[in-house]
């Protein structure tokens, strides 16, 4: 008899369970498609078998869509009744009172619930939590400052009221709340800096940067022993390009702070990538000016030295004064100093400055040749020292001097990347002599090759001769012309290599060239110091043939001109991120999405 008694009471409880489970199911749906009525009395029904605040929270909301203030308000009572420490019921019942067009009243409601909380962290974002779900943001930033008030500190939710006046466009308060926030805790300059970085992105760009740097010199003045707030300073110049004033700061923080000039030497390399040479060498000088005891004076004066190179090689045409003081510096360097891996890399920029910008090709030669007999460096240093001869011998149209000793390197060093390097340089000699068959066929055995910047270049060169070689043409007189100019420009005969591009664009309209004759173009004007031109360039070269193969490249350089030269840092996030969606599989993909979050303020802040 038990038996028969259990079966009919499960049976009948599982019947009601289903029965639940359809009527649960079938008020959701109405819900969903806003038939408030319909979703009401099966709410009310669920609710009343089951009073959780999961079915309170759905039938509360039907009932306020269907503006039953009167029920909502029995519900709302019943649940406090329920579950008196609950603060979201407060507040729904404060709205309720709003619905029935008490504003005095539901008023009074609010401000008493934050009266009555307690001291308590858990409290006080609930009862903001729930101010906020009805966007009564004002509300919940009094929240949070009464809550602040009874912890006894004046940053406590800095974080969670910044956001809220940042939702109610109330910018200058949010930046006072983030910057205030360092005022009692340093630690969290990575989270302010996170924050204020979208700030710096967007159509009030201009006023909310300027809003940052009012109060941050605000905040730097009443608290000068603050660190927080220089580093803050510095990262804010950093982000907008201001370079000079971020090492006027850090140089200020450097001194106060007795810093070892690590700050200095990691910011002085991004202006290095950023092509500010100037700001880089003040950097790198302050180093030095410290002595020889510092941590990274012989690494500052080796960067020094490097930029000078640089600064030399790029300027157009070469300014003979700079390029005579970085060889008289670099001599005085050598002059005590043995060759070593350190420094080997400088020496060979040493050797390109004396052969190209001093046209000093003897000197190079010797220098060269005096360190292939030197037992201070070891057989991969020489072997790059033949790959630098090579290529003086090219600037003196020694084609066929440079190919043997790239082929002495190539043997010596099949497997590796040295060996493929001269493999390369050896390929593209022969392209540049018009032997397109026998540089075809080296460059299709470079496509395999390791190092992917290779493969891509031999790739590159192997898609040209094969597109643009006419089986009916054997003279191929547009590919010759190309592989001409493309010789000038790699002994740096810039204005000659132009006039052969400019006669092949002129007279083969319609060729399959031309997005590479609109690169090389772009090349020479940035070489030429045109950026504007070279970004006109690349714009028509990714417009006119996207499916090229050099649209990916032509899109990464233009993106690159915009960040360092045009100094337009949004442009070049726009185009980083066109880049990741066009061309996923570029093999730009990688440092177009590093530069697009360096832009963006993702980068890892420098040293304390």
């Amino acid at each position: 008899m038990k038996k028969v008694i259990l079966t009919i009471v499960f049976s009948f409880s599982v019947a009601v369970l289903f029965a639940q489970s359809n009527n649960e199911q079938l008020a959701f749906q109405y819900f969903r498609n806003q038939e408030y009525e319909k979703a009401g009395e099966l709410f009310a029904e669920l609710y009343k078998q089951n009073p959780s605040n999961y079915y309170y929270s759905y039938y509360l909301q039907t009932l306020l869509q269907l503006g039953d203030a009167k029920e909502a308000e029995k519900l709302v009572r019943r649940q406090m009744r329920q579950s008196p420490n609950i603060q979201r019921y407060n507040i729904d019942l404060g709205y309720v009172f709003e619905l029935q067009g008490d504003a005095s009243k539901a008023k009074k409601q609010y401000e008493s619930s934050i009266s009555a909380i307690a001291a308590n962290t858990a409290a006080v974002v609930e009862l903001a939590r729930a101010f906020q779900s009805y966007r009564l943001n004002d509300y919940a930033v009094k929240t949070y400052l009464h809550g602040r008030k009874l912890s006894g500190s004046a940053t406590t939710y800095a974080g969670e009221i910044a956001a809220l006046h940042e939702a109610n466009n109330e910018y200058e308060k949010a930046i006072n709340e983030y910057i205030n926030l360092l005022n009692e805790n340093e630690s969290m300059l990575n989270f302010v800096e996170t924050q204020l970085t979208n700030w710096l992105i967007g159509e009030d760009e201009n006023s909310r940067s300027e809003m940052i740097r009012v109060q941050l010199l605000k905040s730097i003045n009443k608290n000068p022993d603050n660190k927080a707030y220089s580093s803050l300073m510095i990262w804010f110049s950093m982000q907008k390009r201001d370079f000079s004033a971020a090492l006027k700061q850090a140089k200020a923080m450097d001194k106060r702070y007795n810093e070892d000039g690590r700050r200095i030497f990691e910011m002085s390399n991004i202006f290095v990538e950023n092509q500010d040479f100037n700001t880089a060498i003040d950097g790198y000088n302050y180093i030095l000016e410290r002595g020889e005891t510092t941590v990274f004076y012989y690494d500052a004066q080796m960067m020094l030295l490097n930029v000078k190179l640089t600064q030399a090689a790029m300027t157009y045409p070469a300014n003979q004064q700079q390029v005579q003081t970085a060889d008289r510096e670099l001599a005085h360097f050598f002059q005590s100093r043995t060759i070593n891996n350190a420094n080997f890399g400088l020496y060979r920029k040493w050797i390109s400055l004396k052969a190209v910008q001093l046209k000093d090709i003897e000197t190079a030669t010797k220098m060269i040749n005096e360190n292939l007999l030197s037992n201070n460096i070891g057989a991969r240093e020489k072997a790059l020292l033949k790959l630098d001869m090579g290529d003086i011998l090219q600037l003196e149209e020694d084609v066929w001097e440079a190919t043997l000793l790239y082929s002495q390197v190539e043997k010596d060093f099949p497997n590796d990347t040295i060996g493929h390097v001269a493999k390369f340089k050896n390929a593209k000699l022969s392209f540049h002599i018009g032997e397109f068959e026998w540089a075809k066929a080296q460059l299709d055995v470079l496509r395999a090759a390791t190092s992917k910047l290779i493969a891509n270049d031999a790739m590159y060169f192997s898609l040209l001769i094969s597109d643009n070689q006419d089986e009916e043409d054997s003279v191929n007189l547009p590919l010759r012309q190309f592989a001409t100019a493309d010789f000038l420009m790699e002994i740096h005969r810039y204005d000659e290599a132009l006039k052969i591009l400019d006669n092949i664009e002129n007279q083969n309209i319609y060729h399959s060239l031309l997005d590479d004759v609109l690169y090389k173009k772009a090349k020479i004007a940035i070489i030429q110091q045109d950026y504007a031109g070279a970004d006109k360039l690349y714009e028509t070269l990714v417009k006119d043939y996207p499916y090229e193969l050099l649209a990916d490249d032509a899109l990464f350089e233009r993106a690159k001109l915009q960040e360092t030269h045009l100094k337009d840092p949004f442009k070049a996030m726009e185009l980083y991120q066109q880049l990741l969606l066009d061309y996923p599989d570029s093999i730009h993909t990688v440092e177009a999405r590093t530069r697009f979050r360096i832009l963006r303020g993702d980068a890892v802040r420098m040293g304390d």
